[in-house]
């Protein structure tokens, strides 16, 4: 075939919306999911997930008590499984509210399980409580690969409702990075 040529603004697009990767949502957030892409920086690889809480497309609702998963009711409610080959070794997890939750609890948690969760399920392990506030960013850092395999979840922060979410976004990354074979 041969070689292609990029333009210089040609890269710039592609580089600056990502690689759309799939990263294995389950059904209750589905449509909650607005995008999923990756950026590389030599090994390292930055995993960006977009969620509507909000969305029009399905019913979001709260899990019904505190630290409960959210999504479609009764549906698998994770938002990914942190897989060495979707994500790499993951090393950072960071989370953005970009808009405050309303109609349901209104203060969020990222939980993580080593299993699927319904909506209305506790995860039990949190990673990042009391998101409530626009422009919040917190990350933790985990350098002993604790994550790997695990599924993570959007869940109620504080409340116990089990109404529908009419607004919510969270921009969520996970850092990891790859593992050449050839080392």
């Amino acid at each position: 075939m041969g070689n292609r040529r990029f333009s210089r603004k040609r890269l710039y697009e592609v580089e600056k919306l990502g690689q759309a990767v799939d990263v294995g949502t389950g059904a209750g957030m589905k449509s909650a999911l607005v995008s999923a892409t990756q950026h590389r920086q030599g090994q390292e690889i930055i995993t960006e997930i977009l969620l509507d809480l909000g969305t029009s497309k399905a019913v979001i609702v709260g899990g019904g008590a505190d630290t409960d998963a959210i999504g479609v009711a009764a549906l698998p409610a994770n938002i990914c499984q942190l897989t060495q080959a979707v994500f790499g070794v993951v090393t950072e997890l960071r989370v953005v509210l970009l808009e405050a939750s309303t109609g349901a609890d209104t203060e969020l948690d990222i939980e993580s399980a080593a299993g699927v969760v319904n909506t209305a399920g506790s995860p039990g392990t949190s990673l990042i409580t009391g998101l409530d506030t626009v422009g919040q960013d917190v990350s933790v850092l985990k350098d002993d690969n604790t994550l790997a395999d695990l599924y993570l979840y959007v869940c109620n922060g504080s409340g116990t409702s089990g109404a529908q979410h009419t607004a919510g976004k969270l921009a969520i990354y996970v850092h990891g990075f790859a593992t050449p074979s050839d080392l």
